[in-house]
């Protein structure tokens, strides 16, 4: 008996949200719109350039995203992180609660992970991140409970950033194959795809049963096209899902395939665009829809997600979200 909808496991992180323009990029050394791990000393040189800059905190980390906004459907949710003896850690813990999320989250004595994230005008997000507490969550905190009465188990390619996070994902995964619990992968990150493609190809190959990709990490991982892509992620047996930005998604599982449709939008923050997309598609995949609705849902949340700053959706794009 599934008693928990959705586990997620990820970093632990607060976002910290700057309007940047490209220049400051450039100044900084910056790759435009991927996510740069950086160490405490280059985070503050971050920040102190931005120091008059106004600014915004929010929750953050890829899974922790998804699994907020799916506990705000009322889906039944677990979380596991690790986090800091600091306010920061306290925020996220009291923010679980608050949501009904059943969180698993670690202590540690380094602070609670941090990602600075720019915004430039035409609303593309770069992002730094200092992992901080999270890059020592290991085996000991693995929620194998929670994962053996959870119907699926969605993690990101950020996990493999050490070699504990990623020895914490193979036991993970292990107990969700041993008690039937789907296996979600949100391969995350350009970068990350480019610093674990071999890995990531053998998640997708052995272990995964939805994955989550957009037209770009597609590209990195097999050098083929979103549409050869996605047939080549469902002929290992799962769920391709391929986010094509302001051309929709398609969705393909064996021979079956769904072009989604975007929803038109104006583009403020791309921020957590593909964390709300992976988390719209889970609702609905979760409670039973159909593979097109479920893209629906995503597109959907994703929409709304980028109409504004920040990583929340609007209660409308909730309430449609669960009529659809």
């Amino acid at each position: 008996m599934k008693t928990l909808d959705v586990v997620g496991i990820c970093n632990a992180l607060v976002d910290i949200l700057i309007h940047v323009d490209d220049a400051d990029l450039v100044k900084l050394g910056l790759r435009k719109g991927v996510m740069h791990l950086v160490d405490g000393s280059r985070q503050s040189e971050v920040l102190g350039h931005f120091k008059d800059r106004p600014h915004a905190v929010e929750l953050g980390g890829s899974a922790m995203n998804a699994i907020r906004t799916l506990a705000q459907l009322e889906k039944r949710t677990a979380f596991a992180g690790m986090v800091g003896p600091d306010g920061f850690g306290e925020r996220i813990a009291a923010r679980m609660h608050q949501l009904g999320i059943k969180a698993k989250l670690g202590k540690s004595d380094e602070p609670t992970g941090s990602c600075v994230i720019l915004i430039t005008p035409d609303g593309e997000r770069t992002m730094n991140t200092h992992l901080g507490a999270s890059r020592l969550y290991g085996h000991a905190e693995v929620p194998h409970k929670e994962i053996e009465h959870a119907k699926v188990l969605h993690f990101c390619g950020y996990q493999w950033d050490t070699d504990e996070q990623k020895s914490a994902i193979n036991q993970a995964i292990t107990t969700a194959k041993a008690h039937n619990t789907l296996v979600s992968f949100d391969v995350a990150d350009p970068f990350a795809v480019e610093r674990n493609r071999d890995a990531f190809i053998h998640v997708i190959k052995e272990h995964a049963d939805i994955v989550f990709a957009n037209r770009e990490e597609a590209k990195l991982l097999y050098g083929l096209s979103a549409e050869e892509t996605a047939a080549r992620i469902a002929a290992t047996g799962a769920i391709a899902v391929i986010k094509l930005g302001g051309e929709g998604a398609l969705v393909q599982k064996g021979a079956e395939t769904y072009r989604i449709k975007p929803v038109p939008t104006q583009v403020v923050d791309t921020t957590a665009a593909g964390d709300m997309f992976a988390a719209g598609f889970l609702y609905g995949f979760t409670s039973g829809k159909s593979l097109d609705a479920a893209g629906k849902i995503a597109a959907t949340l994703a929409s709304d997600v980028i109409s504004r700053v920040g990583a929340t959706v609007s209660d409308v794009a909730l309430g449609t979200a669960a009529k659809i």
